[in-house]
C-alpha cells in the first residue's frame, strides 16, 4: 500500500445557531474564495447536513505538510474578519479533523460531477 504524501485534506465541522445561516455562508464565501485563490489549495467544498439545520462541513485538500498549514496558512490575515463574524454563530467549538493523502491511485474525480470547473 502507497504511504502518505505531502498532501494534506482538512475536514471542519461546523455548528452554528440556523439563524444565522445565510450570514454565515455569506462570511463563508469570502473566505473560502480567498483560500481557494491559495495556491497550495487544490480543493474546496462545503456540506450542509441534510436533518441538522446549521451543520456545515468544509472539505479541503493541500498540497502542503500539517506544519506548513499551522505555521503560515492559519496566519493569513483574511481569516481574521471571518472568526470575528462567525465565533458569536457558533453554538460549539469547531471540530477539526486532518488526514494525510493516500499517494498512487487512492483518488478518483468524475470531471462531469463538477460541471463549468476546469
Amino acid at each position: 500500500m502507497a504511504g502518505p504524501s505531502s498532501s494534506v485534506s482538512v475536514n471542519v465541522k461546523i455548528t452554528i445557531n440556523p439563524s444565522y445561516t445565510e450570514a454565515f455562508l455569506a462570511a463563508l464565501k469570502t473566505t473560502m474564495d480567498a483560500i481557494v485563490a491559495e495556491p497550495l489549495n487544490t480543493f474546496f467544498e462545503v456540506y450542509q447536513h441534510p436533518t441538522e439545520p446549521g451543520v456545515f462541513k468544509l472539505a479541503e485538500n493541500w498540497d502542503a505538510t500539517a506544519e506548513y498549514l499551522n505555521d503560515v496558512q492559519l496566519k493569513k490575515e483574511y481569516y481574521k474578519p471571518y472568526y470575528a463574524t462567525i465565533t458569536p454563530m457558533l453554538i460549539k467549538a469547531p471540530e477539526v479533523e486532518l488526514f494525510d493523502r493516500m499517494g498512487g491511485g487512492w483518488v478518483s474525480v468524475r470531471k462531469d460531477s463538477y460541471p463549468g470547473r476546469e
